[in-house]
């Protein structure tokens, strides 16, 4: 369900409209906090009837069109217990650090801004990489931004 890309680029982390295919439009879906972000969330776990889902941004792969919808559209991934308890561990990691992230009330307890150091050792624990299987989780659905 990626998008190609050369490795590393915005586009490995985001689905394309195809994506979307067969799948219900959501209603009531509320993001609790983003793990990534470009001009807005791009992944992170969102919360939909009770469930914590892992969300993604779909991007607009019309010729001509924009790159992302307005407002933008992201797809829900059903994540098994583990997934989301390793996403939660990393989510508080990070806020922890001083991070931003939070979307929630109240916000994850935060130490303050995090050193350099502090960051590199997050990242080397919870590389970009980890998140491959939660956006390669079977999906439930699709929402647009509030």
């Amino acid at each position: 369900m990626r998008a190609a890309a050369s490795p590393g680029s915005m586009v490995d982390i985001v689905h394309a409209a195809s994506s979307l295919s067969g799948l219900p439009e959501l209603t009531e879906v509320r993001k609790i906090w983003f793990s990534d972000w470009y001009d807005g969330p791009l992944t992170g776990v969102a919360l939909y009837k009770g469930r914590d889902y892992w969300f993604v941004m779909v991007t607009n792969d019309d010729d001509g069109g924009h790159w992302d919808f307005e407002p933008r559209v992201y797809l829900l991934h059903r994540l098994t217990d583990e997934q989301l308890a390793q996403a939660w561990d990393m989510h508080r990691s990070f806020a922890e650090a001083g991070l931003p992230g939070c979307l929630h009330s109240p916000p994850c307890t935060s130490a303050g801004p995090a050193g350099g150091e502090m960051v590199e050792a997050l990242r080397d624990r919870w590389p970009p990489e980890h998140e491959d299987g939660y956006m390669n989780a079977p999906a439930v659905g699709w929402f647009r931004d509030a």
